[in-house]
């Protein structure tokens, strides 16, 4: 009869993973054999005190190849450790469909690293850098070399690669943090040899310039960014961040501000909380990314200066966080746009110009639609996304064993008569697939922890892709999982549910487009750490397209700010090394709570919607939503007739029918009145056109030589000649220009 693994309590038995992999009984070293068996224990590890199914260790231990008898080996596998472990076996039970190791009262050094990192970063939180510091140091003690060295299988690479980013991580915080405590001397060394060995990680060397600024040795300091900077225009064509350019300026000038840290808590106060004045107490702390100031410090920018207020905010103790420093803005910036960084240069022309002018698709006018009845809108779409209606994975396989096709047929069908392409949103784990984990906000029982074997969404995926195989376009893998209401499972387990289900999708349907779990929160540090993470364990890699929830800070906020959400998100996605596609998908999970807008809010707001998304260069703007009635802004509701605000969005895409996009920018810069925003475009025939608009009141403009036409989405059109007076609102519209 097996021993319990309470039966193992006497005995003191320990785990290693965080370097050669080793396990030991009361002080011994356990002999565990070949290199499978060590596998399979730290497959198990890995999952400590969760079940792994045999289909997974299959796939883990041997790929895509493995034997015929694979399934038997690794309940062979399981046998011989269990034994080499001797009463320590018992910690490994059989649970169907696989095994799952108990931890009990035993020690993983994993999971001792990960409790003393979680304690350093509330110590910080909390301000007591000194003890932060120390507990920082003492969980980097437990590394002993590269992460499950020894192991060759499948998931080897991919899981050392995720532990080495921890432990990476860990030590950027805990250097920043001794930075801050005064122990730049100490830390130099640390720090070159951390450059050398990472060059393009940008945070590391900007530790590394400010640690020896503080040494009184500037010249090196600049050589390090010389280097840097060198090293990042040879090998991905960018220029460094303007977080790291401001620091390099502020020590090119000698600012001697940057010599005196400030042995403070490292997260600063909530924006509601702060001083006025004080321009370090007014971003967020957020890991990994040069921190720049948020909208409410551009008074104290220019009072004290922004290169040193960029430079103070990139470390820990000076503006920053604990884990690192905060990107919730690229540029501080005046009321029209200008950059006040680098000496408030001010630099005219358009935000950004194609050349040559790339086309508008149709899809790029999509809507996600939330009714199950196979209904589409009746007003011109170029694309539609199937979510909130009753097509989640919950819905659809309601049992392991039994699927329910009808809602999603019916979804299909309909979007098949009506010639759309369609995006099918997959996840919220049935309650079958993950018993005892969180429900999620749907009423139907579903769960929102990942599935307890992953090959139940493995199953789930091949289904769904074999069943509309050509039919369904893009498979966007989760919604918002970066909210506890849709998803609680660690951001590891969302990499690898979209690396899995990629696979599939390309092997079943290789022309479909694989879109990554769409997230939210991007106003906040907390959403760009979240996705900044998934980006640095490698989800993006799986992906053709990148999907967040790209909206004003409030759900009755101008669309126009949209545009300076979207700058840190690419900064963010610049961090990890990644440029695809961009998709909105839709608002901030609180949007039905939110009062409705005005009739002229809601006609000018749909359109400037995407035009706001033309103008962050999105590829695919989903509009949320289709069908429900309780939102702030309606352009159908299912059963009745298209609002005015969705006529005039089919009126904007009217104008934009083959037409290819040349440039969009804002203000004077652009030869406009203050606050007045424009795209242009080639329409066909080479003529030009500009779509020309006020984020808030009036203004007054001059037509430009050879505008001939203004068109407004009401569809009236009024004849104008250049030099012609003419009054910007916050109603788009549409000027043509004589061809040339």
């Amino acid at each position: 009869m097996a021993i319990r693994p309470e039966g193992t309590r006497m005995h003191e038995v320990v785990f290693a993973v965080l370097g050669p992999v080793e396990a030991s009984v009361d002080g011994r070293v356990v002999a565990l054999g070949g290199g499978r068996r060590r596998a399979l224990l730290v497959r198990l590890l890995l999952s400590a005190d969760q079940v792994v199914s045999v289909d997974r260790l299959v796939d883990e231990l041997w790929g895509d190849l493995p034997p015929a008898s694979a399934r038997t080996q690794v309940h062979t596998l399981v046998h011989r450790v269990r034994r080499a472990l001797g009463e320590a076996g018992a910690l490994i039970e059989t649970r169907p469909p696989g095994y799952v190791l108990r931890l009990g009262s035993a020690r993983l050094d994993l999971a001792v690293f990960t409790d003393l990192v979680e304690d350093a970063r509330k110590e910080a939180g909390a301000g007591r850098l000194e003890s932060a510091a120390g507990t920082f140091r003492e969980a980097l003690g437990l590394w002993r070399g590269r992460p499950l060295d020894g192991i060759d299988a499948a998931f080897a690479s991919r899981e050392a690669a995720r532990l080495e980013e921890t432990h990476l991580t860990a030590l950027e915080e805990c250097l920043g943090l001794e930075l801050a405590l005064g122990r730049h001397a100490a830390v130099v060394a640390e720090l070159s040899a951390l450059v050398a060995e990472h060059p393009l990680r940008e945070d590391l060397r900007a530790r590394l310039m400010l640690a020896l600024y503080r040494c009184g040795r500037q010249s090196e300091a600049l050589e390090v960014y010389r280097e840097g900077r060198a090293l990042l225009v040879e090998e991905t064509g960018l220029e460094p961040t303007v977080g790291l350019r401001a620091l390099h300026e502020a020590i090119l000038q000698g600012d001697t501000a940057l010599r005196h840290p400030e042995p403070k808590p490292p997260t600063p106060m909530r924006p509601d909380a702060e001083e006025p004045g004080s321009a370090l107490s007014e971003t967020e702390s957020f890991p990994d990314v040069p921190k720049v100031p948020a909208r409410a410090g551009v008074r104290s920018l220019r009072a004290r200066g922004a290169i040193l207020v960029l430079a103070l905010a990139m470390l820990p103790g000076l503006g920053g966080g604990a884990a690192g420093a905060d990107l919730s803005r690229p540029y501080s910036s005046g009321t029209d746009g200008t950059p006040l960084v680098q000496g408030r240069q001010r630099i005219g022309g358009p935000t950004w110009v194609n050349s040559p002018p790339i086309g508008v698709p149709a899809a790029f006018f999509g809507t996600t639609v939330g009714s199950g009845s196979g209904a589409m809108p009746g007003f011109r779409v170029g694309t539609v996304r199937f979510w909130d209606s009753g097509t989640r994975w919950s819905n659809v396989q309601p049992r392991r064993d039994a699927f329910d096709w009808s809602a999603l047929d019916r979804m299909v069908a309909g979007a098949r008569r009506a010639r759309l392409p369609m995006t099918y949103t997959m996840g919220i784990t049935p309650a079958w697939a993950a018993p005892g984990g969180p429900r999620s906000a749907y009423s139907d029982g579903s769960r929102t922890a990942p599935p307890d074997d992953l090959a139940d969404w493995d199953r789930y995926v091949r289904a769904v892709v074999s069943r509309y195989r050509g039919q369904i376009e893009a498979y966007e893998l989760w919604d918002f999982p970066n909210t506890p209401y849709h998803y609680t499972g660690d951001v590891a387990t969302l990499v690898e549910l979209t690396r899995r289900a990629a696979a599939i999708i390309k092997a079943v349907d290789a022309r479909a487009t694989v879109v990554c779990p769409s997230f939210g929160e991007m106003w906040k540090p907390e959403g760009l750490q979240y996705l900044i993470r998934f980006g640095t364990l490698g989800g993006f890699r799986s992906c053709d397209a990148i999907a967040v929830k790209l909206h004003p800070r409030l759900g009755d906020g101008r669309p126009e700010e949209m545009t300076e959400q979207a700058v840190p998100i690419y900064n963010a996605l610049h961090q990890v090394g990644v440029h695809l596609p961009m998709w909105a998908t839709g608002p901030a999970h609180d949007i039905p709570t939110v009062e409705p807008l005005g009739e002229e809010d809601a006609n000018n707001y749909a359109v400037r919607h995407y035009l706001a998304g033309l103008y962050a260069r999105y590829s695919r703007m989903y509009f949320y939503s289709w069908g429900p009635r309780n939102l702030p802004l309606v352009l159908q509701a299912e059963g009745g007739p298209p609002t005015r605000a969705a006529l005039f969005v089919q009126r904007l895409q009217q104008w934009l029918d083959g037409a290819r996009i040349r440039s969009c920018g804002k203000g004077p810069a652009d030869g406009l009145p203050e606050g007045a925003w424009q795209c242009r475009f080639l329409l066909p025939g080479s003529a030009e056109a500009a779509v020309r608009w006020m984020a808030d009141g009036t203004a007054e403009m001059k037509t430009e030589p050879g505008a001939h036409r203004v068109e407004h989405l009401d569809g009236r059109t009024v004849p104008v000649r250049g030099g012609q007076a003419m009054r910007l609102t916050e109603t788009p519209v549409l000027i043509r220009f004589r061809a040339s």
